[in-house]
């Protein structure tokens, strides 16, 4: 009779003991600046450096200089219009008049969209400035 075992899962301090430097201050970086990443499992932490490899942002320099902002998914695009507006209003704090309708999404789709990378990840959207 056999018995199979199972590898213990790997708790969030074995986990980052295992990262190289570059990987541990990448983290360090990531949690100071979005503070809900620590609320994450070794897991789910592991898988967004991955992706963050996947775009060159490959260490704290890096994801420091390429990383704007990260707006909560509302599972539509509507955060794309929300991140323009951000961008505009608040980033580069412009004072629009009431009367002005602006469309949002659209200026997204028109004028934004390739200056940025947008990662969904764990309910949020991150945005990432493409030339870093």
């Amino acid at each position: 009779m056999t018995t199979s075992t199972m590898a213990a899962p790997i708790t969030g301090a074995d986990w980052y003991d295992a990262l190289s430097l570059v990987d541990q201050e990448r983290y360090d970086k990531i949690e100071e600046m979005c503070p809900e990443f620590s609320k994450l499992d070794a897991e789910k932490c592991q898988e967004f450096l991955d992706i963050l490899d996947d775009y060159g942002i490959e260490d704290a320099d890096k994801f420091e200089s390429a990383y704007c902002t990260q707006l909560d998914y509302a599972y539509n695009e509507q955060h794309y219009g929300e991140f323009v507006e951000y961008l505009v209003t608040e980033v580069d704090c412009k004072d629009l008049p009431e009367f002005l309708v602006i469309d949002w999404q659209q200026s997204w789709y028109s004028n934004y969209r390739h200056d940025f990378i947008d990662i969904e990840f764990d309910g949020e959207v991150y945005f990432f400035f493409a030339n870093f």
